[in-house]
C-alpha cells in the first residue's frame, strides 16, 4: 500500500492547530505568574506614563498643553500618551513575547527538542504571537480604562474605527517578531539588544511625541514602521489629531509596511533557521 502525502489544506490545518496549542501553552504559563500579568499593565505606567505626564504637566500653560495642541491638534496629554502605549504594547509583544521567548526556551533546554518536532519553526513564532497578542490586547484595554477613569483621558467614540488598523498592525508585529527572533537566535545574550531595539522602535513610532518633531533622517525610519501609521490613525479617530498625511495615505502606508515587515521577517527567520541547522548552534547559550 502506497502512503499518501497530506494535502496542502491538511498540512495547513495541522500547523494552525499546533500554533493554537502553542498559544494556549503560553497563556497557561502566564496564568501561573499573576504578578507578571499585573506588571504588563503597571510597568508602562510607572516606567513611562507617570514620568511623561509629570514632565508634561510642568509645561502646561493655564492647564493646557499648548505645545502639544499646536503640533498635533489636541491638548489631551493623557489621552495622547495612553494611546501611544497601546501601540507600544504591540511592539513589546513582538520583541519580548514573540522573539525573546526563544531565548527563554533555549535557557530551559526545550528549544532544540521543539525544533525537532514535525511542526515548522515558523509556526512556533505564530503560536507565541497568539498568546502574546491576547495578553497584550487585554493589558491595553485595562490601560485605556485606567487612563479614562484615573487620569481623565477622553477618547472619541470614533476610536472604534481604528480597530482594523490595530489588527493590521498586530499582524505586522508577527513579521517584526520573525525578524527580531532571527537576531535572538544568533546571539548568546540578546537581552540588551531586545531591550534597546524595543525602546527605539517604540520611540520612532511616536508613542511619546509627534513623529514630525523627530529629526529628519530618523523620521524617515519612522515612516518605514507600520506602527507609525497605525498609531496616527488611532489618534486621529480617538482624539481628532492632525494626521501626518491624508488618512487614505496613512492606510496605504500601513498596509505596505505591514506586508513588507512580514515578508522581510519570514525571509530572515528562514535564512537563520537554515544556518542554525548547518552550524548546530541551536542549543548553545
Amino acid at each position: 500500500m502506497t502512503a499518501t502525502r497530506p494535502t496542502f489544506s491538511a498540512d495547513l490545518a495541522a500547523e494552525w492547530r499546533a500554533a493554537v496549542a502553542l498559544g494556549r501553552k503560553e497563556l497557561r504559563i502566564a496564568r501561573r505568574y499573576p504578578m507578571n500579568l499585573a506588571n504588563e499593565v503597571l510597568q508602562p505606567i510607572y516606567q513611562f506614563l507617570l514620568p511623561s505626564l509629570l514632565l508634561g504637566a510642568t509645561f502646561l500653560v493655564g492647564g493646557r498643553a499648548i505645545g502639544l495642541e499646536a503640533a498635533t491638534g489636541t491638548a489631551d496629554l493623557p489621552g495622547y500618551l495612553f494611546l501611544g502605549m497601546i501601540v507600544g504594547g504591540l511592539a513589546g509583544t513582538a520583541f519580548w513575547e514573540i522573539a525573546f521567548g526563544f531565548k527563554r526556551e533555549r535557557d530551559a533546554g526545550t528549544l532544540e527538542p521543539a525544533w525537532l518536532t514535525p511542526t515548522r519553526p515558523e509556526t512556533m513564532v505564530i503560536g507565541r504571537a497568539i498568546g502574546g497578542l491576547i495578553i497584550g490586547g487585554a493589558a491595553s484595554v485595562v490601560l485605556i480604562g485606567i487612563g479614562w477613569v484615573v487620569f481623565g483621558a477622553s477618547f472619541s467614540a470614533g476610536a472604534w474605527l481604528a480597530l482594523p488598523a490595530l489588527l493590521v498592525a498586530a499582524m505586522s508585529m508577527v513579521g517584526i517578531g520573525y525578524l527580531v527572533a532571527a537576531a535572538v537566535l544568533l546571539m548568546r545574550e540578546p537581552n540588551f539588544f531586545v531591550d534597546a531595539t524595543n525602546f527605539l522602535f517604540a520611540m520612532a513610532s511616536g508613542v511619546a511625541f509627534p513623529v514630525l518633531v523627530i529629526p529628519g533622517l530618523v523620521r524617515w525610519v519612522a515612516y518605514l514602521l507600520p506602527t507609525t501609521y497605525a498609531l496616527d490613525i488611532l489618534r486621529v479617530t480617538a482624539l481628532g489629531t492632525i494626521p501626518i498625511a491624508p488618512v487614505p495615505l496613512l492606510w496605504l502606508g500601513l498596509l505596505v509596511t505591514s506586508l513588507l515587515s512580514i515578508w522581510i521577517g519570514v525571509v530572515a527567520f528562514r535564512a537563520t533557521e537554515r544556518r542554525l541547522r548547518v552550524t548546530g548552534d541551536l542549543s548553545q547559550h
